[in-house]
């Protein structure tokens, strides 16, 4: 070895090190690599700057604040909540839950999802009494798994192409990733629903541990005509069933129902009184299955709602005040969704209700209701139960179908996905549909640094002729097994560094020595890119390693040995698939 090749050796195994002890984050780590090569001389600064200008790692960025645009709709998240059955069944509900995540996770960047997911999620096995760990990690590696079906799936996928862009060797398409994709996506949920949740463990989260006090709600709703529950009898209807909430009455104008028998016939417009803990009584907030709030509450005109818990002060102007004159949709931006009044049993129509001063208040309320509320001394907010979306079904249908047209015209190869992309980002900001200032809190700056600067490791480890001396070191280790020795070795190698310092980081290590092997063994060097993406991304034994892992990490109250033990088999299965597939759909 030259001692240009030793210097980058050495770079690189410090950017290894420092990444996998946290000593510094993976961004100043890829910054400071680069800014030692270059003072050293391996690489000039145009070598060192030229990945900003790289256009896979703009259309990265697009793509990641596209996802966030169409994240902030809530659309999918009603579509989900909304419009699919969903079973009350917990490995029923992982087959509904997992293909639903994956498919999204193929066309928007996964973190989002589950970002937008675990909220829900988490609600689910509230209500349903299974515990959240049961359910994050599954929910995790959906989106991992269906991030690796497209290009455009995953940030890793991206930097992939951005690689093999600034390498000039061609560039990915979005489906290049499918046919293997499909396979790991496919198996991994397999195993999952037939045997990881065995696995998981039954452990509360840490917040569960601070119990609710049983505090009891009185809300009302209306059976709304054309509802699937008109006609039906109470207990056709599994309205004695909602875990959490009990029917109290039912008021109809011939009088009130008083206590409600199961065979009583539920009519249209019948106003039925609801008491439950805050939770369930929350989850009453959106539209279910036809029952709606009574007439006098409205939602407030905003896409992201939050249900919020007050308390009316010693000092409230609403004391006295039926809950029907209180204008709070005026006063607060907010609507009052149920009452609780500590030792006093409440029922009749909400409306009717006169507050006093210690009642709890759930409070369905727009943007502004904090700054308003500060400016009171009505209200005090004890907490935030649960946020909810009032979808613009125009605006999110507007949203979509524009983003998956752009996709659409790449895939077709009519349009660039760049300038479909850059057109598209135009219209939102002249719109209105995103302003300037949240497209730049959208932006992930730190997966833009590590990007660009893996461009520039990669310059150094070729110029070098470090990649050459790799892809000859390894093309005469595993010649006896062929091209498929060489595949098996780089997923690996890429597989076993992603799990213990960032997957960005071990494909862009990664990348350069795969290149040059693929170079070696001549031909198409697309199941060898391909074998580092998925390498990276199938990331199923540490939290640390993969980001999606990281953030249900703390919320599901896992420990880390909790990955190790489900998410060993996992690992194993997807690098039979992937090497197996891709030797297959390649003919290696």
């Amino acid at each position: 070895m030259t001692d240009q090749q030793i210097f980058v050796v050495a770079v690189l195994a410090a950017v290894i090190v420092l990444i996998y002890s946290r000593r510094l984050s993976a961004q100043v780590t890829f910054i400071s690599a680069t800014a030692v090569l270059t003072i050293g001389s391996v690489i000039t600064p145009a070598q060192a700057m030229a990945g900003f200008a790289n256009d896979a790692i703009a259309v990265m960025l697009m793509l990641i604040i596209l996802s966030e645009i169409m994240r902030k709709t809530g659309f999918l998240e009603w579509i989900f909540e909304s419009k699919l059955n969903i079973s009350g069944n917990y490995r029923a509900f992982l087959g509904q839950m997992m293909p639903f995540v994956a498919g999204s996770s193929a066309f928007m960047n996964n973190t989002p999802i589950v970002a937008m997911m675990i909220p829900f999620v988490g609600d689910w096995g509230k209500r349903h009494g299974i515990p959240v760990s049961k359910l994050l990690i599954p929910l995790s590696w959906a989106a991992i798994l269906g991030g690796m079906v497209t290009l455009i799936g995953t940030s890793t996928n991206m930097i992939v192409n951005s690689l093999v862009v600034g390498s000039g060797l061609g560039e990915l398409s979005i489906l290049a990733f499918a046919p293997v994709g499909l396979m790991l996506l496919t198996g991994g949920m397999l195993y999952i629903v037939i045997f990881a949740w065995r696995l998981l463990p039954a452990r509360k989260n840490p917040a569960e541990s601070f119990a609710e006090s049983p505090r009891e709600y009185v809300t009302n709703l209306i059976l709304q005509p054309g509802s699937s529950l008109v006609g039906k009898t109470v207990d056709e209807a599994r309205l004695r069933n909602l875990k959490g909430v009990f029917l109290v009455e039912i008021i109809r104008e011939e009088g009130i129902i008083a206590p409600v028998s199961p065979s009583e016939e539920l009519r249209a417009r019948d106003e039925l009184v609801l008491a439950g803990v805050t939770s369930a009584v929350a989850e009453l907030a959106g539209k279910y299955r036809g029952l709606k709030p009574t007439a006098g509450f409205e939602l407030p005109d905003h896409e992201k709602l939050e249900v919020i818990e007050v308390v009316v002060s010693s000092r409230s102007t609403l004391e006295g005040m039926m809950v029907r004159d209180t204008d709070f949709r005026g006063r607060y931006n907010a609507a009052i969704l149920a009452v609780h009044r500590q030792g006093e049993k409440l029922g009749g129509k909400i409306g009717e209700i006169r507050l006093c001063s210690g009642d709890l208040l759930l409070l369905v309320a727009g943007a502004d209701f904090g700054k308003r509320a500060a400016e009171s001394d009505d209200l005090y907010v004890i907490s935030l139960i649960k946020e909810i979306h009032n979808i613009n079904l125009k605006k999110s249908i507007f949203i979509l179908a524009a983003s998956f047209s752009c996709i659409a015209l790449s895939i077709l190869g009519l349009v660039p996905l760049f300038k479909s992309l850059l057109a598209l980002l135009a219209v939102f900001l002249i719109s209105g549909i995103i302003s300037f200032p949240e497209l730049k809190r959208s932006l992930n700056m730190n997966l833009l640094v590590i990007a660009a600067f893996a461009l520039a490791l990669g310059r150094a480890v070729e110029i070098t002729g470090l990649g050459a001396l790799f892809s000859d070191t390894v093309v005469c280790t595993f010649q006896p097994l062929g091209a498929v020795g060489v595949l098996a070795a780089i997923y690996i190698v890429t597989n076993l560094l992603a799990d213990f310092i960032t997957t960005a980081a071990a494909a862009s290590i990664v990348f350069p020595f795969a290149a040059s092997a693929a170079a070696a063994m001549g031909g198409d060097g697309t199941p060898f890119y391909l074998a580092v993406a998925y390498g990276a991304a199938a990331n199923f034994i540490t939290p640390i390693g993969y980001q999606t892992n990281l953030m249900v990490y703390g919320p599901g109250g896992y420990r880390f040995k909790d990955f190790m033990k489900a998410g060993f088999p996992l690992k194993i299965i997807c690098a039979v698939i992937a090497i197996g597939g891709l030797s297959l759909v390649y003919g290696l």
